[in-house]
C-alpha cells in the first residue's frame, strides 16, 4: 500500500549572503508569478568577510519598482508586520502578492536603519519574476466556491429571458472572455442557478447559497430578487 503524503500550506526558503562592505554582482531570485506567501528569502550579512551581528533593535525595511512602476515598502515599523523579520541573526522577508502581481526582473533594495533614521547597510538582490500561464490571478487559482464568490460580489442586474429563465449580470473580474474556456466556470454556469416551469406551471428557481440571491414576490405579483442587500 503506498503512502499518503498530506501537503499543507508551503514555505519555500532561498537563503543569500550579502555583504556590507564589498561590492558583488545582485543575487538573482526566482518566483513564479502569483507566487502566495510561499517563498521567503533568508539572508545572512558580512562584513569584511566576517559574519555580521544585526543589532535586534535596528529597522528593517525592503522596497522597489515593479516593471509596471508601481512601488512597494514593507519595514518592522508597520503596525501589523509579517513581511520582514529577524531570527536568528538572519533577515528574513516574505515574497508578497504585490511583488509577484507583474511578470519582470527588477532589483529590491534592503536597508539597515537605526532609530534616529540613518543608514547603517544597504544591499539589494534581484527579483525574477517568471510569468504564469495565465495573466489572471482568479483564474489560476479558481476554485467553484471563489468562483461564486466573484460572481456574488459583482452581481449588478438579475432578468427573466423571454424562454422563461432567469440570468444575472456580474462584473466578477474573473477576465473570461469569448471564445475563452473553464470547467470551473462551466460548473458554474450549469449549477448555480437553474429554472425550470413545474407541473403546476409556476417558475422554479434553484441556487446555490453562495450566490445569496433571496427571491420573492411584491404586492403587484412581480418577482423581486434581493442581492447585496438591494431589490
Amino acid at each position: 500500500m503506498a503512502d499518503i503524503i498530506q501537503i499543507g500550506p508551503v514555505s519555500i526558503y532561498q537563503d543569500i549572503e550579502l555583504s556590507l562592505t564589498e561590492h558583488l554582482v545582485p543575487p538573482v531570485v526566482h518566483v513564479k508569478q502569483f507566487d502566495h506567501k510561499a517563498r521567503k528569502i533568508r539572508c545572512a550579512l558580512y562584513a569584511n568577510n566576517v559574519e555580521y551581528t544585526i543589532p535586534t533593535d535596528i529597522i528593517l525595511a525592503y522596497s522597489g519598482t515593479r516593471p509596471d512602476g508601481r512601488l512597494f515598502q514593507y519595514s518592522t515599523e508597520a503596525l501589523t508586520n509579517d513581511k520582514v523579520d529577524l531570527i536568528n541573526n538572519r533577515l528574513v522577508i516574505t515574497i508578497t502578492d504585490f511583488m509577484t502581481e507583474v511578470a519582470g526582473r527588477y532589483p529590491v533594495d534592503l536597508v539597515l536603519l537605526d532609530s534616529d533614521g540613518d543608514v547603517l547597510g544597504s544591499f539589494s538582490f534581484t527579483l525574477y519574476v517568471e510569468r504564469a500561464a495565465t495573466s489572471n490571478r482568479k483564474i489560476l487559482t479558481a476554485t467553484y466556491a471563489s468562483v461564486a464568490e466573484a460572481v456574488r460580489n459583482g452581481v449588478f442586474e438579475c432578468f427573466i429571458t423571454d424562454d422563461g429563465y432567469f440570468g444575472i449580470n456580474s462584473d466578477d473580474g474573473l477576465g473570461i472572455t469569448s471564445g475563452s474556456y473553464s470547467d470551473v466556470v462551466d460548473r458554474i454556469n450549469e449549477v448555480l442557478v437553474e429554472t425550470s416551469i413545474n407541473d403546476d406551471g409556476y417558475l422554479v428557481f434553484e441556487t446555490d447559497e453562495r450566490l445569496g440571491l433571496v427571491f420573492g414576490m411584491d404586492d403587484a405579483g412581480h418577482l423581486t430578487v434581493d442581492y447585496k442587500e438591494e431589490n
